[in-house]
């Protein structure tokens, strides 16, 4: 295998994370901006999210769709706010490491594990 082979399928072998730029702001937030913004209601929303059981097919449709509008709407709406960064499987690994030994490792685990990664 040459030196290119190998950066090849080191680029194919990657995924995307989804992060907010600044670490004070809340995903939530602006989700429920978007929501607002696009006369859905945000209440619905987050109460469906918090009980919702994987068997509930027409509320998950639901739930996912607006989550993939209301990331559009914060890239369209706040680009400097988000941050894209495609990963290998070890960078993604030595990342959530280092997230979860710094001081935030709680907040870190349950961030990432609900919200920020999507690849």
């Amino acid at each position: 295998m040459t030196d290119s082979d190998s950066a090849a399928a080191n680029e194919r072998d990657r995924h995307i994370h989804v992060r907010l730029a600044d670490e004070r702001s809340s995903i939530y937030d602006m989700i429920t901006e978007y929501l607002q913004a696009s006369g859905k209601a945000a209440d619905w929303y987050w109460r469906t999210a918090g009980r919702l059981e994987g068997n509930e097919a027409d509320n998950f449709e639901e739930l996912l769709s607006s989550a993939f509008e209301a990331g559009a709407f914060i890239a369209h709406d706040h680009p400097e706010d988000v941050e894209f960064k495609w990963v290998t499987e070890e960078e993604c690994e030595r990342e959530r490491r280092r997230e979860e030994s710094g001081a935030q490792g709680e907040a870190a685990k349950k961030e990432r594990s609900s919200l920020s990664h999507y690849a």
